[in-house]
Order: C-alpha cells, then structure tokens, then sequence
C-alpha cells in the first residue's frame, strides 16, 4: 500500500512541481510589495526542479528524455518560455535601474537577476537537444548491439545540491554575508554546474556492437567517435564514492594510436568496461 502511494507520488511529481511553477509565476506577477518576490524565488528554485523531476520520470535509459528534447513542438515551446523569461529578466532589470534607490527598484533588479539563470539554462536545453544525436541511429547497416548505455539521473545531483545551499543561505541568519554567498552561487557556481549537468544527460552514450565501440559526449557540441575494438588501447572508468553508490561514473576509451575519448556520467560505466575488455 504504502510503496503503491510512493511509486504514485514519484510518476506525478513533474506534473505537481509543474503546478507550483506556474503559481509562483502567476504569483511573481499578480502580487505586488514584498510577498512578489517571494514568488519570484519559488519560481527561479522550482522551475530547475521541475526540469530536473520531467528528465528523470522520462528515463527508460534515458532515450526518451532526449527523444522529448529534441522534439519540435517541445523545442518550440521551451524557446517560448526561456523567450519569456529573458525579456521579462531585462524588463525587470532596467525598471529595477530606473528606480533604483527605491524599495520597489531594488525588489526589481533582485526579480531581474534571478531570472536570468533559468532563462540561459531553458535556451541551452532547447540547443543541445536540437544538435544532439542517438548513437543507435547512426549505426552501420547489419551492426548488432551487444550494450547500450547513458547518461544517469545523478548528473544533476551537484547543480540541485548548490541550489539548495543557495535556498538555505539566502534564507538563513547570515544576513548580509549570506546573502552575498547565495548570490555567488546562484549567478555563477548553479548555472556552470546545470549546464555541465544537462550537457552529459543529453550528449552522454555509449553503444557497444560485435565490431565497434560508438561513444559520444559534449558541452555545447556534442562530438561521437567510434573505436574498432580490434584499435582499442586502453579503457578505464573513474568514479567517486557517490558514484561507485548510485552505479554511474567517467569512461576513458583510448586507441591503438593514443587518441583517448572521455565520456562523462555514465550509467554502468565498469560493466561497458569489462564487456568491452572481454573484447580486447
């Protein structure tokens, strides 16, 4: 009963999350005085969440996160809202500059700063799903696929933990330092973490067939290489302790020749190595 009630609440998480994203907007926008920000900081903590929860509900190993991001109608969508909230960042910004000084103008350019992170991390979703590929697609005619793997969930585990001590600072008793932290975090250390984050979830795979090692990874441009096993060099995975838990870590492929390939947040990464080194 009780695993019933959980196994519920984790399939309709993205939808409540999504609901609550969009009362902190409505609320962003509608309520005035200090209570807007209030809403504002909803927005900009549970619009990340809310990414992050839809990415990992649609994960039958992933494809079908990537397949939904690279989707045209999805794409369109999301340049819409990242669209929305960077105008409504720069609008707020220059408002905020404008009356600055004033309560309501610092309350502005807070609203403006914060909203600039979720804008440029949407946009950059929208990019790496639309130059991303499924290695499974471009495989010869005849190949047969012998091991498949991706990217894990747990790549956004770092950029929701900073989002976190960000919450926790900008709402704690630090005041003044605090605050100054929490902003450091959210306007720098967040958004190079997320997008390291969406970069390996979207780009991230390796497929393995009876002739070939077909890896790809990437940050802004996603670049494949295909190993012939009968040139493999050398393999190796890296992983921290986190990693050696959750079961996902970095891949290494090197060549006969020295060209080497890392392939970052791997689900697996020591079974692709030892099926690969069986093959050796």
């Amino acid at each position: 009963m009780a695993q019933g009630f959980w196994a519920r609440l984790g399939r309709q998480m993205p939808l409540i999350l999504a609901v609550a994203t969009v009362i902190s907007l409505l609320g962003a926008m509608l309520v005035r005085g200090g209570s807007s920000l209030g809403f504002v900081a909803a927005f900009v903590v549970l619009l990340p969440l809310t990414l992050a929860a839809a990415l990992i509900r649609w994960w039958p190993g992933g494809r079908t996160a990537r397949e939904v991001c690279r989707g045209e109608r999805v794409r369109r969508a999301l340049w819409m809202l990242a669209a929305a909230l960077m105008i409504s960042a720069v609008i707020t910004l220059v408002a905020g500059v404008a009356w600055s000084g004033a309560r309501v103008g610092n309350m502005l350019l807070v609203a403006g700063i914060l909203l600039l992170p979720p804008a440029v991390l949407i946009s950059l979703l929208v990019i790496l799903g639309r130059r991303s590929i499924e290695l499974r697609e471009e495989l010869e005619p005849g190949s047969h696929v012998e091991l498949e793997t991706n990217a894990h969930w747990a790549v956004f585990l770092p950029a929701l933990g900073v989002l976190g001590i960000t919450a926790l600072l900008a709402i704690g008793p630090l005041g003044v330092w605090g605050l100054g932290a929490a902003a450091v975090l959210y306007l720098v250390v967040l958004p190079g973490l997320a997008i390291r984050g969406l970069a390996s979830f979207v780009n991230s795979e390796a497929v393995l067939t009876d002739r070939y090692l077909h890896v790809a990874s990437g940050l802004l441009w996603q670049r494949a290489v295909r190993f012939d096993l009968k040139r493999v060099g050398d393999i190796g995975v890296k992983q921290h302790w986190l990693g050696r838990r959750l079961g996902f870590g970095k891949v290494t492929v090197v060549d006969a020749d020295g060209h080497a390939k890392v392939v970052p947040g791997l689900r697996d990464p020591a079974g692709l190595v030892q099926r690969v080194r069986a093959r050796l």
